[in-house]
């Protein structure tokens, strides 16, 4: 079990709505006995299920989004890293601390991002991340490798000075990593496989969610680009 006597490195938040709680118990216990990091907790965060999840740390009486549940459990969290990650089996526990152990090898970096190697079930889908991806890259100057991936290490301290722009939704991840690209953070990725969903359905819906991020993403980047500008004109304006 993790050593919970003092303060923990690592907090792994784990939002679930409507999982499998066998499954999300198993990934915890995978979690806490890794022999090579024993300086963690974990937080899984329920939000809103039908039938409440016995793993959860935390529970949200309704479902209030997924960037919601992932700023519970940031909140809670007594690490000084979060490490997020899904709980329907896409991700796998191997990877988590790979992408950890990236993070801390690079000690310069700021956050370290899962790039996810998809094989897109459509061309919707796969030509509709790409453009989201490209979009987001204009803004960040750099070129974006994947811009949502739910599996990524960041400290602490930064997503929370961040909370009041992100997103409530699934574009939290999106807006995460376009305000720290342009805030001069050092972002970088590593690749990571993803699975076959195990458990409960997906919860993006690609037309709309799809819309949601690029407009989060157009506004996150112009206000983030614009704000010296901003600034400035404030000043002679008075």
């Amino acid at each position: 079990m993790p050593n919970t006597a003092k303060t923990p490195l690592l907090s792994i938040v784990i939002p679930a709505r409507n999982e499998d709680d066998q499954g999300l118990t198993q990934l915890r216990y995978y979690l806490e006995t890794y022999p090579y990091l024993k300086d963690l907790e974990v937080i899984i965060v329920d939000d809103g299920s039908q039938y409440p999840l016995r793993s959860a740390t935390i529970r949200h009486a309704q479902p209030v989004g997924y960037g919601a549940a992932l700023k519970s459990g940031i909140r809670k969290a007594r690490g000084q890293l979060i490490l997020t990650m899904d709980g329907d089996g896409q991700h796998n526990h191997v990877d988590a601390f790979r992408l950890v152990d990236f993070f801390l090898y690079f000690s310069h970096l700021d956050m370290a991002i899962g790039d996810r190697r998809l094989k897109e079930p459509s061309l919707l889908r796969l030509w509709g991340r790409k453009f989201l991806n490209w979009t987001a890259s204009c803004f960040a100057s750099r070129w974006v490798n994947d811009l949502n991936s739910g599996m990524r290490v960041f400290k602490r301290q930064i997503a929370l000075g961040y909370e009041p722009i992100l997103c409530d939704g699934f574009s939290y991840t999106t807006t995460l990593t376009l305000a720290m690209i342009a805030d001069g953070y050092q972002v970088d990725w590593l690749p990571i496989k993803v699975h076959p969903r195990t458990n409960g359905q997906s919860h993006v819906k690609v037309i709309a969610d799809g819309w949601m991020t690029l407009k989060q993403i157009l506004w996150v980047g112009m206000a983030l680009r614009t704000r010296r500008l901003r600034a400035a004109w404030r000043q002679i304006v008075g």
